[in-house]
């Protein structure tokens, strides 16, 4: 789908490129298995960077499925439905997500703000062997992550909106 709108294509080159990051996951885990219980030499990192690159793909999943509109749909409703009828529950659907992932962009911001220790705080890290910011770089990520797909759900609302002002 070739969207005129930067945002959808930046989630899709977004989430077409960051996919690859669930196979080094799995290679990852696959090496921490292989020192664990063939060298007896478990890893400290392997986990959290584990955890960083799926969730960084979730993260970004969710915006590719936006820009796809392949979210969850009761077709077998939304099919019997006019155009028009389509149009003006399109431009509900979208402004209902704005507004849900707006109230998420806002918490996760305030959580993102304070993990990086810009409130006076520190950096928050993971506090096991392997100390790093890995809380600070999600809870970031999700704020980041969150605020694209907020502003992509009012530029979709805006979309359905024209569609359903010119839907006979």
């Amino acid at each position: 789908m070739d969207n005129a709108n930067p945002l959808d294509r930046l989630a899709r080159r977004l989430g077409e490129s960051l996919c690859w990051l669930f196979a080094v996951a799995v290679v990852l885990t696959a090496f921490e298995v292989v020192m664990r219980y063939v060298a007896n030499s478990p890893t400290i990192w392997v986990h959290d960077t584990v955890i960083l690159l799926t969730a960084i793909c979730f993260v970004a999943g969710g915006s590719y499925a936006l820009e796809r509109r392949s979210h969850i749909q009761i077709t077998s409703v939304y099919g019997t439905l006019s155009p028009r009828a389509r149009g003006m529950l399109d431009v509900l659907i979208a402004l209902a997500a704005a507004f849900f992932l707006g109230a998420l962009a806002y918490g996760a911001t305030l959580q993102s703000v304070e993990a990086l220790g810009l409130t006076g705080g520190r950096l928050e890290t993971s506090g096991r062997a392997w100390d790093v910011p890995i809380p600070a770089v999600l809870k970031t990520v999700l704020a980041i992550g969150v605020i694209l797909m907020t502003a992509q759900s009012l530029l979709h609302a805006a979309q359905a909106w024209r569609r359903w002002t010119s839907a006979p």
